[in-house]
């Protein structure tokens, strides 16, 4: 890394106990509790509380629009849930291509999944779900693009406590130091303990719930099926194009691509088919029931056995780590390191 690099200076007057000081260093608290060998991060109690209000509020959509929320939540837990998480995790493997030859095992059960491989992966459960109940499939892409924007903003906050997704060195007082070596960036770049950089997770959550936020209120006046879909498939790439500047984490390149820009294009790609689709075709325009609330599909008790068991599926998915944060196996990382070099979008040089 070239030029001086800045540490952050510690505020002396600043409460060292109580709610405050806690929530000032929270991003430090990647351990949230061990059990023997077992670990349990934070991050994966966070996750599984994205998914639980994600898949919950996917639920109520669909149940504004007249589907059976009981069927619709068995849904996401047995088909749409796994689909996610099994894409999720070959896109983060496929990060390591170079490594899973030389490696094989070890890469194959080192933790990680990748955001853009559950969107593509729910896709496909969206579509095969549909093909054999007849039920829409823009209503399906519509109830996950209305309330991915929302998942994906508390499942950023997990990415903050686990050090995941960072951003490049500043000196703007918005910066944030990390200091727990358990957390991913130190883990990755120990030249970072102690040096200020972009809270990148917290950019993308304000942008995401501002993103929520438009939708929810777009609600009484949806002109299509499939608008909240294509909304979300085209404005979310947008938004991660932004806070591409910001960043420094390992996403892998292709040429000058990032991985990372790479799916976002496919993203837009895949949102504008649902745009043309949606405006041309005699597809149905399904009408909204704002009267059915939130609270009535989170607290139906036909339902909500399958919101436990997708909160604790996430859970255990994001949050259990053996021996070693960033392990499934008994040594760290699964005995796999990370050459930066190699696959980490030329972080060395984004710095400069």
């Amino acid at each position: 890394m070239s030029g001086t690099t800045r540490h952050a200076s510690i505020d002396l007057e600043a409460p060292r106990t109580g709610l405050l000081a806690f929530l000032r260093d929270f991003h430090n608290k990647t351990i949230l509790f061990r059990a023997g060998d077992w670990i349990f991060v934070t991050y994966g109690m966070i996750a599984g509380f994205a998914f639980l209000v994600g898949v919950s509020t996917a639920t109520w959509y669909m149940g504004m629009v007249g589907a059976d929320t009981a069927q619709t939540a068995a849904f996401y837990l047995f088909f749409a849930i796994p689909s996610i998480l099994m894409v999720s995790r070959l896109t983060s493997i496929l990060l390591e291509w170079r490594e899973l030859f030389r490696k094989p095992l070890q890469t194959l059960l080192k933790p990680g999944y990748m955001l853009h491989g559950g969107i593509f992966g729910g896709m496909m459960a969206f579509a095969g779900y549909s093909l054999f109940t007849n039920i829409s499939l823009l209503a399906l892409l519509d109830a996950a693009g209305f309330c991915m924007p929302l998942g994906e903003a508390i499942c950023r906050l997990g990415c903050y406590v686990y050090g995941c997704c960072w951003g490049r060195p500043t000196d703007s007082r918005f910066g944030v130091a990390y200091t727990s070596p358990h957390s991913k960036v130190l883990r990755f770049r120990p030249d970072l303990q102690g040096v200020k950089i972009h809270p990148t997770q917290l950019y993308a959550l304000t942008a995401h719930l501002i993103q929520f936020t438009i939708f929810y209120a777009l609600l009484p006046v949806k002109q299509f099926d499939g608008m909240f879909a294509a909304l979300y498939l085209i404005t979310h790439p947008l938004i991660r194009f932004a806070l591409e500047r910001f960043r420094q984490d390992d996403r892998g390149q292709v040429g000058r691509w990032t991985h990372t820009n790479i799916y976002s294009l496919m993203m837009i790609g895949f949102g504008l088919l649902v745009l043309v689709f949606g405006l041309a075709s005699d597809a149905s325009n399904l009408p909204i029931n704002l009267q059915l609330r939130y609270v009535h599909v989170i607290g139906n008790t036909s339902s909500i056995a399958y919101f436990v068991f997708i909160f604790l599926a996430a859970c255990a998915a994001f949050g259990v780590h053996y021996k070693s944060v960033g392990s499934w196996l008994s040594k760290p990382s699964g005995g796999v390191k990370v050459d930066i070099n190699e696959m980490g979008l030329g972080a060395n040089d984004r710095d400069r």
